[in-house]
């Protein structure tokens, strides 16, 4: 999944990187504009290709070895089926937009490369539309591989430009106001398109409301459709700034912190893309649909679990090595527990948050320090089969996909608290350390949104996805909250400074509310 969302970001900057060279830049209509702000534009797509085809390569090769046997890599096999060669034609097609790309750097003017970086570049979306769910449907449907096509190109076309955006902001390429407005047309029209294909592949992947709301797939759609509402809102916004004719050197500062969070909550979204396209569409779901009545019956408040069962209980009642057994009582007691009690430190956190920016407690600063109790806890609760059962060896439980990314989680919160912690006591205010906050929230909240859980039970598996999905978006708010509040000057920073605290108290509430039973 991460190797096709390296892919899916790399084939977005290249093909964006791309537009905005040959389709945007040009309408800024001097050299002194043109020359800095293309090169940039063509490196990106280059880079972009180049990860691309990497990752391709990547899962050709992890698929040969997944189906390798005592003679080998079955390369030959891989080859001949329609994953194996779509995925060697994106990772030729993007070698060759990478050297189209330098070509395109060394001779501006080259006409060849500039047609051949252009063609490659909307080739990937259409080639990686061939490996999606669309081809696998009964009886084969063209129109879904149309359409797929259409929808990442459209994505592609906005996000990577986005990030061409910002890089150039970032740089004071002159005449901004020119290829900004030049770029807010070709990205209106993107989003038109993204828009129109995104609605016709929810309704043929997720054909009825209970299917959205029942399934991992629905609601991973659901999620995305939320994303894509903020980006609209942002959007909006930098679209109107966009058509001021002077913006004062405040809105034009606005315009590119925005222009950030926008181009972030775009890539985070591509993310999430990636992982819908792991999931089984709602469409198949079948009898791993869960009911309206399942969902109402587990989203009831109750009493958070203070007390677990003891290692040996669990040890002794749950399949701790086994992901794919059913999950035993203990095992789901372990995990609501953990769970819960974590969200009680996260409340408290958020309260303290909260009083220390009412400026009514200064002791209130030292908040952060909760975080080292916080990961102390989660450090003993989490994937217990591991060092604290001893069921599994230490290098074979990192071998796990999901123990993987809880060990990032906890090593993101260690980090989350030591930096603010340091900040607060005697840190400078522009200092590295004060943008570990938002670094590692917004870091978490991609983790959480593209969490894979090695579970067998559908039903646990879809409300472990479902609340973390909606914890993964509360951590987004809190983490691009916090950047704004840091990137913007007073009085504009007042807003989101006051946002992320409560954010962070309502994460608490939901890991408090956190159920599997």
């Amino acid at each position: 999944m991460w190797l096709r969302a390296a892919g899916l970001v790399g084939q977005s900057l290249a093909l964006g990187g791309a537009a905005f060279a040959l389709v945007v830049l040009p309408r800024a209509r001097t050299a002194a504009a043109l020359a800095p702000g293309h090169h940039l534009a063509v490196r990106l797509a280059g880079a972009g290709a180049l990860v691309v085809a990497v990752a391709e390569l990547g899962l050709l090769a992890c698929l040969a070895g997944a189906f390798a046997d005592a003679s080998g890599w079955p390369a030959g096999a891989l080859l001949g089926t329609t994953v194996g060669a779509v995925g060697l034609a994106r990772a030729t097609l993007a070698i060759l937009a990478a050297v189209a790309a330098g070509v395109l750097c060394r001779a501006p003017a080259a006409r060849a490369a500039a047609a051949a970086l252009a063609g490659t570049a909307v080739l990937l979306p259409v080639t990686s539309a061939l490996v999606s769910h669309a081809t696998s449907r009964p009886g084969g449907a063209a129109w879904l591989v149309a359409v797929g096509a259409l929808h990442q190109a459209a994505v592609g076309t906005w996000v990577g430009g986005l990030v061409c955006a910002v890089m150039l902001g970032a740089r004071a390429v002159p005449e901004a106001g020119a290829w900004l407005r030049a770029f807010s047309r070709l990205a209106t029209g993107a989003v038109v398109v993204l828009a129109a294909t995104g609605i016709a592949l929810a309704v043929a992947y997720v054909p009825t409301p209970a299917a959205a709301i029942g399934t991992s797939y629905g609601v991973m759609v659901l999620t995305k459709a939320a994303l894509f509402g903020a980006l609209l809102v942002m959007g909006g916004l930098n679209h109107r700034a966009v058509r001021t004719a002077s913006p004062s050197p405040a809105g034009a500062l606005l315009l590119r912190r925005r222009l950030e969070v926008e181009a972030g909550l775009a890539l985070v979204t591509i993310l999430l893309a990636a992982s819908i396209g792991s999931a089984p569409p709602a469409a198949d779901a079948g009898a791993r649909q869960v009911s309206a009545d399942q969902i109402r019956a587990m989203l009831v408040p109750r009493w958070p679990r203070l007390h677990s069962p003891t290692l040996d209980e669990l040890a002794a009642g749950a399949a701790l090595n086994d992901p794919l057994s059913p999950r035993a009582a203990e095992d789901i007691a372990w995990s609501e527990f953990g769970h819960n009690v974590a969200g009680l430190f996260i409340i408290a956190i958020g309260a303290l948050v909260i009083l220390e920016q009412s400026r009514r407690a200064r002791w209130a600063r030292h908040w952060p320090l909760l975080f080292i109790g916080l990961t102390v806890f989660v450090a003993y609760n989490m994937d217990p089969e591991g060092w604290q059962t001893g069921i599994v060896g230490f290098w074979s439980h990192l071998l796990d996909p999901e123990v993987l990314q809880h060990k990032i989680l906890l090593c993101l919160t260690a980090l989350f608290g030591l930096g603010e912690w340091r900040l607060r006591n005697g840190g400078r205010p522009g200092a590295p350390w004060a943008y570990v906050l938002p670094v590692v929230s917004i870091a978490s909240g991609i983790v959480l949104i593209s969490h894979t859980h090695l579970v067998s039970d559908a039903h646990s598996a879809f409300f472990m996805e479902l609340s973390h999905l909606a914890m993964g978006l509360i951590s987004l708010v809190v983490g691009w909250a916090r950047w704004l509040e840091l990137r913007l000057p007073a009085p504009e920073s007042r807003i989101p400074g006051r946002v992320w605290g409560p954010a962070l108290a309502m994460f608490g509430v939901l890991l408090v509310l956190y159920r599997e039973s």
